[in-house]
């Protein structure tokens, strides 16, 4: 797991012991009054049908993601969570490639399984982690799945 934080933003890369899946998931808090939408998409082992409903911040974190996957020759499936604030300024998707860009550049931390992660994660975010599991698809399956350990996947 691995996080950064610029410009009133939030990022929490989650990667998966798993083959390549991919799943955006990105909050406002309070931009425009007191408003907290939470926008998500995902796509599973094939290749993503049509455009992305939550549009290019989808692709330009997607690619930060591969390019550190490939620069560390590693293979993972990758959950994005982000949050933006109050005084968060929409700069384009370049500004969520560059950040998602910083939290790949940081130094990973390792979780026995993902809830342990994402306890980890819910003491950073405003939202409750409940919030973006009931938004989310690729997360809820991993909750669900029977791999629930790192230990497991390296036997």
């Amino acid at each position: 797991m691995r996080e950064f934080s610029s410009l009133n933003n939030y990022y929490a890369v989650l990667l998966l012991p798993t083959a390549w899946q991919y799943e955006w998931m990105e909050a406002f808090l309070h931009i425009v009054g007191d408003e907290e939408l939470i926008f998500s998409d995902c796509e599973n082992h094939g290749s993503k049908k049509g455009y992305s409903r939550v549009g290019g911040c989808y692709y330009s974190c997607k690619m930060a993601v591969l390019e550190a996957l490939a620069r560390e020759k590693i293979q993972a499936g990758a959950i994005i969570l982000r949050e933006a604030y109050k005084g968060y300024v929409p700069l384009g998707v370049f500004n969520v490639r560059e950040n998602v860009r910083g939290a790949m550049s940081q130094s990973g931390q390792e979780f026995e399984d993902i809830k342990t992660a994402l306890q980890h994660i819910s003491q950073r975010l405003e939202l409750p982690i409940k919030r973006f599991i009931l938004q989310s698809d690729l997360l809820k399956e991993q909750l669900k799945s029977r791999q629930t350990t790192l230990s497991c996947f390296s036997k």
